[in-house]
């Protein structure tokens, strides 16, 4: 009688558990790629509704604002609703110093505009404060900042040891 051998040999199992791994190395690299990307163009698209309003209340000589509700990170603005992704939210991460364009206090508030409102004038003034973006993992950090000046001037930095300007929108 012909025995047929039945499970895996050590070579095959070391085989199959190190393409688990590698797998699993993968997709962790995947994820952490999608939460900065992801990041970012929640920031960008921020920019992108700050200029568009800015540019709404000089076209329509109106003083707009855009508020935020930090709880259920989203804000609005007239009939504009925005709802961040689910693996971002507004805030910092531990021990870091802002504003971004010149560190120098622990950020304690996710939002320092007041009243967690951004004005936007007819004159093309915006209000001065900064928005904070963290990912759910608190692995990337981004602001929106605006400082106080002659000329509102966005500006987008990341935050990777230090503050780094990526972007800027007018």
């Amino acid at each position: 009688m012909h025995m047929v051998k039945k499970g895996f040999t050590l070579i095959e199992a070391m085989v199959v558990i190190c393409l688990i791994a590698l797998m699993t190395t993968l997709g962790i690299m995947q994820l952490s790629f999608l939460d900065a990307t992801i990041t970012h163009a929640e920031v960008d698209k921020l920019a992108a509704v700050c200029s568009y309003l800015q540019q709404k209340a000089i076209a329509t000589n109106t003083e707009l604002v855009l508020v935020f509700d930090e709880e259920h990170n989203e804000y609005r603005c007239d009939t504009m609703h925005e709802k961040l992704s689910q693996r971002i939210s507004f805030g910092s991460l531990p021990n870091v110093l802002g504003p971004p364009g010149s560190p120098s206090h622990k950020i304690e508030k996710a939002i320092t505009f007041p009243k967690f409102e951004i004005h936007f004038y007819p004159t093309g003034i915006i209000s001065s404060g900064t928005v904070y973006f963290v990912d759910k993992n608190k692995q990337y950090m981004y602001a929106l900042s605006n400082a106080v000046s002659q000329f509102s001037y966005l500006r987008l930095y990341r935050y990777d040891g230090k503050w780094k300007l990526v972007d800027t929108s007018s």
